[in-house]
């Protein structure tokens, strides 16, 4: 089993983090962690602040390399320490209300601190690790933009094709014609002070047929994978395969079709997203993330928590669009539960 845990600030010093439960003798590699730490960071719509990239440094590091050998020790340092002003001007969408209701001592920039999704750092720094280990064993994680700001992407992904068009890497969608629309929808609702939302799907390849649990129904694989990716900051639903289209079929239209190859009964087609009764059907796993807009925006009206008076919420430098990014955060730590499932299988 896989555990972590890390401890940190979003505008401190940084974070360290703890992995444990890797095979002994596994070896991972520092600079495709960070190549993952990129990705996080980039994209068009994220703000200034997301210029300096960020590197995980290990103790147990021997050049570019680590060998698992018990429990490794990374850390990610922020730009540089930062004081911010107290929130007053509570903002709905963040967990500046909620949360001083869960913890009274706490201020609400405490708790934004606490919220903040800077700490998805130490998620992504954990399945990058991860995704170099299922990449021994055939499975791959991805992830793409299949709509922002109501613009939806006119191709269809194709792994291991698309991810090599020169466009994708600006918004990671498969469509360049959909990339030029989303990357105005983003300028426009930049320079109003607004934000946008979209669909982030997040899959995996190469997973075999018969991994994951089928009782109880928490164990469920597919139930793992939601706990998981509802967890990211932005989240706000989740789907697996046709998703929302299961509600208007049939029954005869709505499940996949079995066939024979190889000598053996495998699935022709791909309708669940990879997983039936919480076990991997050998298709690729597939779900589809609702990501909301990113709340820190101008002209929502909120109470000052001070005066009780009616006013604007607190704005502070914020990204426009993290879609792309949610993504990202997603496709590691969907490495990190199939790693995870692996090892406690023996597989």
């Amino acid at each position: 089993m896989i555990t972590f845990s890390f401890e940190g600030t979003s505008h401190g010093k940084g974070y360290e983090g703890v992995i444990s439960g890797l095979p002994r003798g596994f070896t991972f590699s520092a600079s495709e962690v960070n190549k993952q730490l990129a990705l996080r960071k980039r994209g068009y719509g994220r703000s200034s602040r997301q210029q300096r990239e960020d590197v995980a440094v290990w103790r147990e590091a021997d050049g570019d390399s680590v060998t698992v050998c018990g429990d490794v020790h990374f850390s990610v340092a922020n730009a540089g320490v930062e004081q911010r002003p107290e929130i007053t001007a509570l903002r709905s969408g963040h967990g500046d209300l909620v949360g001083q209701a869960r913890f009274p001592d706490m201020t609400a920039r405490q708790i934004a601190e606490l919220t903040s999704a800077r700490s998805s750092v130490c998620y992504v720094t954990l399945g990058a690790v991860c995704k170099q280990l299922l990449a021994q064993r055939g499975i791959f994680t991805y992830s793409y933009v299949e709509k922002l700001g109501g613009i939806a992407s006119r191709n269809r992904f194709r792994y291991g094709i698309s991810q090599n068009e020169p466009h994708f890497d600006v918004l990671r969608c498969p469509c360049r014609y959909a990339t030029e629309l989303m990357k105005q929808a983003v300028d426009r609702a930049r320079e109003r002070g607004d934000s946008l939302g979209g669909i982030a799907a997040v899959g995996a390849t190469g997973v075999p047929m018969g991994l994951g649990e089928i009782a109880p129904y928490a164990a469920r694989l597919d139930a793992v994978i939601a706990a998981n990716l509802l967890g990211i900051p932005s989240v706000k639903g989740i789907s697996f395969g046709i998703g929302d289209k299961y509600a208007s079929m049939s029954g005869v239209e709505a499940h996949d079709e079995l066939a024979v190859s190889d000598g053996k009964i495998v699935y022709a087609t791909d309708k669940c997203g990879g997983i039936v009764s919480g076990i991997t059907t050998g298709g690729d796993i597939l779900c589809r993330l609702i990501v909301k807009p990113v709340p820190t925006v101008k002209g929502v009206k909120t109470v000052d928590s001070a005066t009780l008076a009616e006013t604007e919420q607190h704005y502070e430098r914020a990204d426009t669009c993290v879609v792309p990014n949610v993504g990202v955060i997603a496709e590691n730590i969907l490495a990190y539960v199939l790693a995870d499932q692996i090892i406690k299988q023996g597989l």
